[in-house]
């Protein structure tokens, strides 16, 4: 539907540009605008004076994020703030370009970092009074963690491959933080060790996220890793005593870097994410396993690569809502396996790496029938058999994954059928790109 209102938006343009430009009152047009993607809108900004001064309206923007790679000019950064811009990507970091945001930007609310190396740069994300999301890639600077003493309003934090610093200042200096909600720590190199994690635990009083990257490096880990409140000895602290970390990610993780019982002390773990560096087959190794039997309350669970589903369908708790599987390796008897222990299951994410797809996509309104969100491939499965998808009496979205390099005839055909045959109760979104912002290094 999208597709089409944004085709027959821009035909219409071009030929009755003069006529429609009258015939509507601003709101109308920048409500008609919001259909549009940022290139649409581009072309649509180039037509004419009047399209130009709506598609800077601030709510055209509102979610957008923009890569800066370069100083610019005075009208750039003037069109920037029209749009109210809160969210930026710089690449080959330095101070000017973040001397302009201050400048142009003071309401920023999230940046992301790339490639820093000036040693002045990072001192000025003090002047960014709002800033509330930091994203730092590949950094140098041997100024960073004094540069993160004077963000104490900060509520999410990533460091992604940090150097010239040690890991107890960066330790010491994340702790000043309290106000974080999310802390993604990202460095084979330099891990953050048993009691500094514990330290920042138990300092970071509003932590709810945690990503970390843990690969084979690291060796095996300590049993009570993820658990400050053992370690400590308090007086009064129980045996199943936890922090209050809900949401975990772990990157380039290989096994046994962890034990069977590192999770036990994360029982109250509503979310876990797992992107394993490889794909992996000895049963003997896999902690997957042991560890969600122990998730009581998880209700989302994501696994790329690593061992075999059949190795852990049977494990994933009953609780669990939200589904992905990327790369996995998987054949129709687990499938069904899974579906019988998530019967509740409302999303799914299945890219699953394995020889009878078709089988599996067929079998998805059997095994699955509560579902309202599905994210497939839309490659190699003939349309009789993603047609059979409007058989999901709940389905409200599918995202077809392999749309976002142009869409085909195939998946064309496949999405004006779904739409039709369903009396567009199901929205046929097509994949889109990276999220510049996100680090992905864990895929790597």
């Amino acid at each position: 539907m999208k597709i089409h209102v944004q085709l027959t938006f821009v035909r219409l343009l071009n030929e009755k540009m003069s006529a429609i430009q009258l015939t509507l009152p601003e709101e109308i047009w920048i409500s008609v605008f919001g259909f549009l993607s940022d290139s649409d809108k581009g072309n649509v900004r180039l037509s004419c004076t009047y399209f130009k001064q709506l598609i800077d309206h601030w709510s055209l923007w509102k979610d957008s994020v923009i890569v800066l790679q370069n100083v610019y000019n005075h009208d750039f950064w003037k069109i920037l703030r029209q749009r109210k811009i809160r969210s930026v990507v710089v690449q080959k970091t330095t101070a000017k370009v973040l001397q302009q945001i201050a400048t142009w930007l003071p309401w920023i609310g999230s940046v992301t970092l790339v490639q820093c190396g000036d040693g002045t740069a990072l001192v000025t994300l003090g002047a960014l009074k709002h800033l509330k999301r930091l994203v730092i890639r590949q950094c140098c600077c041997r100024n960073l963690t004094s540069s993160l003493l004077s963000l104490r309003q900060l509520t999410h934090l990533c460091l992604c491959e940090v150097n010239r610093a040690s890991i107890s200042e960066i330790s010491a200096a994340i702790s000043q933080l309290v106000n974080l909600t999310s802390l993604h720590y990202h460095d084979d190199k330099n891990p953050i060790h048993k009691a500094a994690l514990h330290g920042l635990l138990r300092s970071l009083p509003n932590l709810k996220h945690l990503s970390l990257r843990l690969g084979p490096k690291h060796g095996i880990l300590p049993d009570d890793y993820f658990c400050p409140t053992k370690a400590c000895g308090h007086l009064g602290v129980t045996p199943d005593a936890e922090f209050g970390l809900s949401s975990l990610e772990l990157l380039n993780y290989e096994d046994p870097c962890l034990s069977p019982v590192a999770f036990n002390g994360l029982s109250s773990l509503t979310k876990l994410t797992v992107h394993y560096k490889q794909w992996l087959e000895s049963s003997k190794l896999c902690r997957l396993s042991e560890w969600l039997q122990g998730l009581h309350a998880l209700s989302e669970l994501n696994i790329s690569l690593g061992f075999p589903l059949r190795l852990y369908a049977d494990s994933i708790p009953r609780t669990v809502q939200r589904l992905s599987l990327m790369g996995v390796k998987a054949e129709l008897a687990s499938v069904r396996i899974m579906g019988e222990q998530v019967p509740d299951l409302l999303h799914l994410h299945l890219d699953l790496c394995c020889h009878d797809i078709s089988d599996v996509i067929t079998e998805i309104p059997q095994v699955f029938p509560k579902l309202q969100i599905l994210k497939a491939r839309q490659h190699n499965v003939p349309e009789s058999v993603f047609l059979c998808l409007q058989r999901l009496p709940r389905l409200k979205q599918l995202v077809i994954l392999d749309a976002h390099k142009g869409l085909s005839p195939a998946v064309l055909n496949v999405t004006q059928k779904l739409t039709i045959q369903t009396n567009n109760r199901i929205h046929v979104v097509h994949s889109k790109s990276k999220d510049q912002t996100t680090c992905s290094c864990g895929f790597y």
